[in-house]
């Protein structure tokens, strides 16, 4: 097992990405946007965010160009993921690489949101295989690990993995055979399962961050596909709810 203790595992879904120079790159987005506004103005754009570890994408268009500012339109629940950390994801075929823009005001009323301060960026979030949802408090996780009982905490999770805070990080780097036990709430019912569980990597001292990839059996894997559908749905209803 090759130890990580430098990755920050709970970094941001994607970072931005200098291709020529900040201004030049600026410069060479506004030109496309300004391009698009005069001679197509129809052509849609997506916008991604991601709240909770849910991503929440929807078409958008360019209303308006004000200088270094693009307004765009789109729908009121991608306004309310905007909101959360004022940025989004600009992304469409022909861009040649997903582009960042900072809010410089958003209009929940008319569904606007103003950009500016663009960048290239690299997106992180696209390489998962699975989608993570952040859970309602974290969750206080048992694991079996070569026979003898850990403890752990949990913050989100997906149908492929999580990651596990636990201060036995040592032990979980010399297993052999890890297990993780969960007891999750679903319909005011608790679901039970036992994962058979692979450590990916780790980092951190005193508490360990260490990454998990479920070997589900298809009992465990449909037990955890209930909780994250309906984790899923939570988040989307509270996000709606601050349309």
């Amino acid at each position: 097992m090759v130890s990580q203790r430098g990755e920050n595992m709970n970094s941001r879904p994607y970072s931005e990405k200098i291709i020529a120079s900040k201004e030049d790159d600026e410069a060479a987005i506004l030109s496309i946007f300004t391009d698009i506004k005069t001679n197509r103005p129809n052509i849609p754009f997506s916008f991604l965010n991601v709240y909770k570890e849910l991503p929440v994408s929807n078409d958008a268009s360019i209303f308006d160009i004000k200088g270094k500012s693009v307004e765009f339109k789109t729908c009121a629940l991608q306004i309310a993921a905007i909101h959360q950390n004022m940025e989004t994801l600009i992304q469409a075929p022909f861009l040649n690489t997903n582009v960042l823009g900072r809010v410089v005001y958003l209009d929940s009323i008319h569904q606007l949101v103003s950009l500016s301060d663009f960048s290239y960026a690299d997106v992180h979030f696209n390489k998962r295989s699975a989608v993570r949802v952040r859970l309602k408090t974290p969750l206080n996780v048992n694991l079996s690990v070569d026979g003898n009982r850990l403890s752990g905490m949990i913050r989100d999770i997906s149908l492929q993995g999580c990651c596990v805070t636990t201060p036995a990080g040592a032990q979980l780097e010399k297993a052999h055979d890890i297990a993780l036990h969960l007891k999750l709430m679903h319909d005011n019912k608790i679901l039970e399962a036992s994962v058979p569980t692979r450590l990916i990597r780790i980092h951190g001292a005193p508490m360990y961050n260490c990454a998990m990839m479920f070997e589900h059996t298809s009992e465990t894997e449909r037990v955890l596909a209930i909780f994250v559908y309906q984790r899923q749905l939570e988040i989307i209803r509270e996000l709606k709810e601050k349309c």
